[in-house]
């Protein structure tokens, strides 16, 4: 009995290894990274808002928007086509639609100016970055993308090229749809 056991344990753990080293099991890998919010994407993030000029209020801020943002994205694979030792996977991301929140909160400031003087009547950045990611904060709009993700495979492990600019701005939810 326990040679079966350790047989089918055996196997399903090289099932389980060889499925990740799959197109799609990569880029679910990769994905998951964000949602499961690893000590990369933590670093990536805060090298991101450390970089933004934002008081250090707006700068926690910012970092609940992009955890949450992370924490709730939602993915599927659609397709996967591999041609010899390249390969492109095709997901579709469901987020927070950020670049939505953004333009409006714009808009606002435009329609709505009066609200972002300080008291020595000057235009406060720090008063509309307030109000624009409190915005973000608080949306429970989202929007669908479709992403291709491309791969290579080196020494027979999938490895996945460093995704463009507007694959990372659909991740996180600022890409420019219009």
């Amino acid at each position: 009995m326990k040679k079966i056991v350790v047989l089918l344990m055996t196997v399903l753990l090289l099932s389980a290894c060889s499925l990740s080293n799959t197109p799609s099991g990569k880029v679910e890998a990769f994905l998951n990274e964000y949602t499961s919010m690893s000590d990369s994407v933590k670093a990536d993030m805060e090298t991101k808002v450390e970089s933004e000029n934002l008081s250090e209020e707006n700068k926690k801020v910012y970092l609940d928007v992009l955890t949450r943002q992370y924490k709730n994205l939602k993915y599927s694979i659609k397709d996967e086509s591999i041609d010899g030792n390249k390969a492109t996977v095709r997901a579709k991301v469901t987020v927070y639609d950020l670049y939505k929140i953004d333009k409006d909160s714009v808009n606002y400031m435009n329609n709505n100016s009066t609200e972002f003087i300080d008291e020595n009547g000057a235009y406060s950045d720090n008063l509309f970055n307030k109000y624009r990611l409190n915005e973000m904060l608080k949306t429970n709009e989202t929007v669908e993308y479709d992403i291709d993700f491309y791969l290579n495979q080196v020494n027979g492990e999938w490895v996945i090229e460093s995704p463009d600019r507007i694959a990372l701005e659909k991740i996180h939810g600022l890409y420019n749809y219009d």
